[in-house]
């Protein structure tokens, strides 16, 4: 699906590669739940995680036996954020389950969580709080329709009076 601005998405083709970095002790967890990583012909389940630095997918041991790596996506590399379908009313084509693209400028990421919404909301409160923290930091586009996120507009308020 192309996104809102018509800019063509970056291809869904996950890069070869080593392993990403574990999870280090002194990381902080944001969120994490269990997950698909859906890159491909074959789906890959694992562990989604969101720390201050990078979201970090760790394949299930089978997945990684089967060849599965542990993907990591720098937060100062994600360009876009898109809900699919846009709109949580509207029902998916051809009987998909709702999904949830990252894109960087070499990948899009397609990660299909049980949250899908919740995951939008944390990532758009982490920018929101970066780019407040560091004004000259880039912040993602955010593609979604029909909802508004109430987290962020509470700490909007918050942040002006």
């Amino acid at each position: 699906m192309a996104p809102m601005d018509d800019t063509p998405a970056p291809p869904a083709k996950l890069p070869r590669g080593k392993h990403a970095p574990k999870r280090r002790p002194d990381e902080r967890v944001l969120k994490q739940t269990g997950t698909d990583l859906n890159n491909g012909w074959l789906g890959r389940h694992g562990q989604l995680y969101l720390t201050d630095d990078r979201v970090l997918f760790v394949p299930t041991p089978l997945d990684t036996l089967m060849g599965a790596r542990r993907r990591e996506i720098p937060l100062d590399d994600i360009r876009a954020v898109e809900r699919w379908p846009l709109s949580p009313g509207e029902l998916p084509r051809g009987a998909r389950r709702p999904r949830l693209f990252v894109d960087t400028v070499d990948v899009r990421y397609i990660f299909l969580p049980s949250d899908l919404d919740g995951w939008f909301d944390i990532l758009q409160l982490v920018f929101y709080k970066r780019s407040r923290d560091n004004p000259g930091a880039g912040r993602p586009e955010f593609r979604r329709t029909g909802v508004e996120n109430g987290l962020l507009e509470t700490v909007q308020t918050l942040d002006a009076g």
